[in-house]
This record gives C-alpha cells, sequence and structure tokens, in this order.
C-alpha cells in the first residue's frame, strides 16, 4: 500500500506540474491575438477543459469520494490559432475531487492555477442504470460539466454534456465516451484595443477512449481524445474510496 501511495504521488506531481513546465501554452500570448485566432483558440481551450475529467462510467455510491489530479494536452494548435507556438504541444492539469450520493448521482469540483491562467469548475454526474462490479459488465454514465477559466487577457466559460461507457474487466478497465464542448471566450486588456471586450462562442464535439488501471486504492489512466480536428492525450492518477 506504501508503494502504491508513493507511486501515486509520483504520477500526480508528474501530471500537475509536467505538462506545464514541458508545454509552450505561453497564454501571454493572447495579448497580440487577432479576430481570426479568436474561434481557434476558443476551440482549443474548450478542448481542453472538457477532455480528461472521467475514466469510468461507475458512480461512487453513496458517501463514496475520489480526489486525484487530471491532466490534458493537445498535440498542436488548431488551424488559425497563432496565439500558441506552431506545431508545440500544450496543456493543462487540474486537482478534481468527487463524492457520491444517493441515486446513482456523483459531483464534483475541480481547479487549477499556472501559467497565468486560473481555472475553476464542477458539475454532475448521474449513472444511467444499477450499477454492478460483475466482470464484465458495462456501466454507462451522463455528465454536465461547467468550468471558468481567467487570464490577464481573456476570460472563458465552458459548458459541457458527455455520455461515458466503461467495461469491468479485472485490473485494467477501457472506457468510451462522447459528448459536446460549448465554450464562450472574451478578450480583455489586449494590443489591439477595437478587439477588447470582443467575445465569441463556439461549439465542438468530442470523442475519447482509453484505459484505467486499479492499484489497490488508487488508480491510473490515460486516453486518447480526437476533437475539432485535433488530437489530445489524457491522464489522471488518484485515490478511489
Amino acid at each position: 500500500m506504501l508503494k502504491t501511495f508513493k507511486l501515486l504521488l509520483l504520477l500526480c506531481a508528474i501530471i500537475s506540474g509536467g505538462f506545464s513546465a514541458a508545454s509552450a501554452a505561453e497564454y501571454d500570448g493572447f495579448s497580440a491575438v487577432t479576430a481570426a485566432a479568436l474561434k481557434p483558440f476558443a476551440r482549443d481551450l474548450g478542448g481542453l477543459l472538457g477532455s480528461g475529467s472521467n475514466q469510468t462510467a461507475r458512480p461512487l455510491g453513496f458517501s463514496g469520494f475520489d480526489v486525484g489530479v487530471r491532466a490534458a494536452a493537445q498535440l498542436k494548435p488548431s488551424h488559425g490559432n497563432n496565439v500558441l507556438k506552431k506545431n508545440s504541444l500544450f496543456g493543462l492539469g487540474l486537482v478534481q475531487a468527487e463524492i457520491g450520493m444517493p441515486y446513482r448521482v456523483d459531483g464534483f469540483v475541480r481547479g487549477g492555477a499556472y501559467e497565468g491562467l486560473a481555472v475553476a469548475g464542477g458539475g454532475l454526474r448521474y449513472g444511467l442504470w444499477n450499477v454492478s462490479d460483475e466482470k464484465y459488465h458495462i456501466n454507462a454514465m451522463l455528465t454536465a460539466m461547467g468550468n471558468m477559466a481567467a487570464h490577464r487577457y481573456f476570460y472563458a466559460v465552458h459548458f459541457n454534456t458527455s455520455l461515458v461507457c466503461s467495461l469491468n474487466v479485472p485490473v485494467v478497465s477501457p472506457y468510451i465516451g462522447a459528448g459536446m464542448d460549448f465554450t464562450r471566450l472574451e478578450a480583455q486588456a489586449i494590443g489591439d484595443p477595437a478587439l477588447s471586450g470582443k467575445r465569441v462562442s463556439v461549439a465542438e464535439p468530442r470523442f475519447t477512449a482509453g484505459l484505467r488501471a486499479k492499484l489497490n486504492l488508487g488508480y491510473i489512466a490515460a486516453g486518447f481524445t480526437y476533437t475539432h480536428d485535433r488530437a489530445l492525450v489524457n491522464a489522471s492518477a488518484g485515490f478511489r474510496f
């Protein structure tokens, strides 16, 4: 158990800090944003905020608890997003805490701050049918989530709806998901006064598949997401009671 605990702490440190240290996000580049780049940037930010929040469709159950880190990274910016460096990996990491409630409902909150970008959000999940831990049983869950992202040069509100399914397999369990990301972005105090206060809204479908491995009371997971013609990778680690 102690070895598992140490491993998860190491993974949490890598996931939550690694993308931030290794990425080339440089959100301060938004100060020189152009009108044409607003929507591509909003799509990329919305994809990051909507990806990697869930890696199982099994509800926690009443008084259950889950705490861990969630990370998402996009392999390169969208066409037209000249805010971020071309052909460079960028991402974000968040801490997420979840609690199980009656009637197969889970609630969760999440947040993080790095590179001048502060993110806070949360949501609800609902299991579509009775939970079973029987081998090879399929669980399914609906998720509704909202996030706010604030930076000195922009502000964004993100909403997300998803359907996630997972299969009970010993040790390593697969999961798949599909959803929609809705993102509204507002430019603030940027170099071009004509764009200050400018708002754009985007909506994009998102598809995810991945694997989740159990480690005593802990877990690690990795997945792949496709959205707005771009590929993202997701990772998570934590404890689930």
